[in-house]
């Protein structure tokens, strides 16, 4: 315990979570923009989309691999070198007439990189004290948001003045070098298990288990609450005509401004004292981000656009960063299969932004502009209302800090 005290530190999870960070960056910002530039339609362009997001729905699946035989360091590297391997030999196949290959290598590595977000939230949990473990999901969730940004917006530069080729080769290394770092943590050998047989059991154990405690149980369904979700994100640049500002400004805004706003409230998440309890933070971070809505929702032209969206984007860090902090929480340093409960709450967590994404967009087809802001606050202030009302009607203490749920 005195080593993990020195090592590792928090941060190192920002650097850890890098290889994620940056191939969602590519997907997100460069490789529409290349393959439209090559003459693919908008709708192909979508189904490229919907289909890379698989990995992320499914990684419960194939997460299991990360807990048995190798150590989770191990994993995390192995894959983020695979994944650097998949995005160079695809890179210079952006082009109408290698989509199929250039897909399928782009859906290995979204396969693969899955793998490197189930290692490093075993990592979280396994080796850092519980006290560092919500600093750590700050970091962790920084370093996704603000990597993603940047990563994208450097392949980006790179791809207009350098061979695809060479470009590939400086992206991949950007990529996976990060991952190296995971080689000097101090995590134990696994227990001998086998590849697969009774993998589906302990599944169903881990995830059980959550459900029979009753503070396991309804902070892992506050992951699922319509709070902290940031879902009206990907509808602003939407609304940013209401606003008067145009294609440059979202860019500037939305694209750049935003990966730093994000990154900027996750790190937010760092400074939160070890002592609050972890789902009093979270819904208060969702109270804050439900603010930020309203603000927005009260701001006009394009000043006001830019104030209040890096308002909402700096909460929805905070939200994001708390998040990842609950599911570390829920899963606890005496799973077993920690890496494989750890992907599962994860995607759990995004059934929220999923309705909560339709319902904001039901908002504005009945309200307008006022009518998406409102609905994506009101889940923030309700779940935030419900989660306050709780702990005073039980007297529950707000610094009482759960650490492991699992002895509660």
């Amino acid at each position: 315990m005195t080593e993990s005290r020195r090592w590792p530190r928090p941060w190192a999870f920002g650097l850890l979570i890098l290889p994620v960070a940056v191939y969602v960056g590519f997907t997100a910002t460069p490789l529409p923009f290349l393959l439209s530039r090559v003459g693919v339609s908008v709708y192909e362009i979508g189904t490229i989309g919907s289909v890379l997001q698989l990995p992320n729905i499914l990684v419960f699946l194939w997460a299991p691999l990360v807990d048995v035989k190798l150590r989770r360091r191990t994993w995390l590297v192995i894959s983020s070198v695979v994944t650097a391997v998949c995005l160079w030999i695809a890179l210079p196949l952006v082009g109408a007439s290698s989509l199929v290959v250039m897909a399928a290598l782009l859906l290995a590595a979204g396969t693969t990189v899955s793998l490197v977000l189930a290692s490093s939230g075993g990592l979280m949990v396994t080796t850092l004290l519980v006290d560092e473990q919500s600093k750590a999901a700050a970091w962790n969730q920084a370093g996704y948001l603000a990597g993603g940004a940047l990563g994208g917006a450097l392949i980006l530069w790179l791809v207009t003045r350098l061979p695809f080729f060479v470009s590939g080769l400086i992206a991949a290394l950007v990529l996976c070098v990060p991952a190296f770092l995971a080689l000097s943590l101090p995590e134990k050998e696994p227990a001998a298990s086998h590849w697969f047989k009774g993998r589906l059991t302990a599944m169903k154990r881990e995830v059980s288990s959550v459900f029979r405690n009753p503070v396991r149980r309804w902070t892992a369904l506050l992951l699922m609450a319509p709070a902290g979700t940031g879902a009206a994100q990907v509808l602003l640049p939407a609304i940013a005509s209401h606003y008067g500002v145009g294609a440059s400004g979202v860019i500037w805004i939305n694209g750049l401004g935003g990966g730093i706003a994000l990154g900027a409230g996750s790190l937010l998440g760092a400074m939160v004292p070890g002592g609050w309890d972890g789902r009093v933070v979270y819904a208060a971070a969702g109270f804050l981000n439900g603010i930020a809505a309203i603000v927005l929702m009260s701001v006009i032209g394009p000043t006001g656009y830019l104030i209040g969206t890096i308002i909402y984007l700096i909460t929805q860090g905070l939200c994001w960063a708390r998040f990842t902090g609950l599911i570390v929480e829920i899963v606890g340093p005496d799973t077993r299969d920690a890496s494989t409960l750890y992907s599962a709450l994860s995607a759990a967590g995004s059934i929220p932004l999923a309705y909560m994404t339709w319902l904001d967009g039901f908002g504005y087809s009945k309200f307008g502009t006022h009518g998406l802001l409102m609905t994506d606050a009101a889940g923030n202030l309700i779940v935030f209302g419900i989660v306050l009302g709780i702990f005073l009607s039980y007297g529950l203490s707000f610094r009482h800090k759960p650490g492991n749920v699992t002895a509660e």
